[in-house]
């Protein structure tokens, strides 16, 4: 009986008749490249590492099958670990940020586990060296970010409120979220966090999936924002389009909620999949936005045509640079001299807290806003919030 496992790079056969124990036969694609030579070893894949292979999303799953043909090659694959008390037969190699398991002879390979790799997706120090990947955060206690909150509760929200993560290979959560630039991951957890409750407050969050979007410097981060930006899709974007069509695949619906540069990627993985799979639906995820990056006119084009609704409106501090600025939102000449006024907070700096961004944590309103900077003493950039409600007052707004 013959399936197929099916990815961005083609389709495998997989012959249930041709079998060693449980293990079933791998057919090697035919092809140019070195490890893809029809003289390779036959390979044998037992059908547990078989249904996880299958459960991936395209895009890991192109990297794992690319790792799993490589074994195929003669001479053998280097880079792997060996089992010491059998070292030509038990072996296993790291791919991507998954460890393949397999047993190796002169005529064949057979992979018999294949699992995540957790070590690999840990925070790392200052952020450098981590991964776009997928973690599954839950809530610890019961505190908030509002209006009325402290100054010194920002502090326990980055600390103790969002902190145990787990890795995981999928969404398995209700909601999700894609974070924005400079953001490691210790930082991404407790944020995206606070941005799910305030994007979905009548579903009492409690958990979400983070799909982490790694920092590379702020340079890097900003070339990355701007490549996706003029549609030149980046490695990110690739991996969370092949995310977005295994929610769809899978068929749970999932919440999302995107901030900052989250939201350049979203809109360009969107983009990515409708071009890759025209007409093809992504209708079982919804999506918010926190202060993007995106070009909102564009982004509700392509979500229109993916068939993705938006779960509430967008929520953008005016006085945020991000938005108007980078998302060529609000180009008019009072928005360009506000949000420039304002960059330095958008910016921030180690002593400040989260709450004098006009651009981190959710906006909530302008008053909650002037009332956050007027507690962390910054009186002349309160009083430039307060100008600004009065004129909006003045205007009937």
């Amino acid at each position: 009986m013959l399936s197929w496992v099916c990815c961005g790079n083609g389709c495998r056969r997989i012959d249930s008749t041709d079998k060693i124990a449980s293990a079933v036969r791998y057919e090697n694609p035919k092809g140019r490249s070195w490890f893809r030579k029809a003289i390779g070893k036959k390979i044998y894949i037992e059908p547990e590492a078989l249904t996880y292979l299958k459960s991936l999303n395209g895009y890991d799953q192109d990297k794992v099958i690319k790792g799993v043909e490589e074994l195929a090659s003669i001479p053998h694959p280097s880079g792997g670990m060996v089992n010491t008390l059998r070292p030509n037969f038990f072996k296993a190699k790291t791919v991507h940020y998954f460890t393949l398991k397999y047993q190796v002879t002169s005529e064949l390979v057979v992979v018999s586990d294949i699992d995540l790799n957790a070590s690999m997706l840990s925070e790392k120090p200052k952020g450098k060296g981590e991964r776009g990947s997928l973690h599954r955060v839950q809530k610890v206690g019961n505190m908030q970010f509002t209006a009325t909150s402290a100054l010194s509760d920002s502090k326990a929200l980055q600390e103790q409120t969002w902190s145990r993560r787990t890795a995981t290979h999928d969404v398995q959560t209700e909601h999700a979220a894609v974070n924005g630039m400079l953001n490691e991951l210790q930082k991404a957890t407790w944020l995206m966090g606070v941005h799910a409750e305030h994007a979905y407050p009548e579903d009492k969050v409690s958990d979400y999936t983070l799909f982490h979007n790694p920092s590379e410097g702020g340079a890097l981060d900003f070339y990355e924002s701007a490549r996706d930006n003029m549609g030149l899709t980046t490695e990110v974007s690739r991996h969370l389009a092949a995310v977005l069509a295994d929610v769809q695949r899978k068929g749970k619906p999932v919440k999302w909620v995107v901030h900052s540069q989250g939201g350049i990627i979203f809109k360009q993985a969107v983009k990515l999949h409708l071009k890759n799979y025209p007409g093809s639906s992504l209708d079982k995820n919804t999506v918010v936005f926190h202060a993007g990056g995106n070009n909102k006119k564009e982004a509700s084009r392509i979500l229109t045509k993916a068939g993705i609704k938006r779960a509430a409106p967008d929520k953008d501090n005016p006085f945020d640079l991000v938005p108007n600025l980078a998302g060529r939102n609000h180009m008019d000449l009072a928005s360009i001299k506000r949000s420039v006024s304002f960059w330095t907070k958008v910016k921030g700096t180690p002593d400040a807290s989260p709450v004098e961004s006009p651009h981190t944590l959710p906006f909530i309103s302008l008053e909650a806003y002037h009332r956050f900077l007027t507690l962390a003493g910054d009186e002349r950039s309160a009083a430039k919030v307060k100008k600004h409600m009065q004129t909006m007052q003045g205007q009937g707004h």
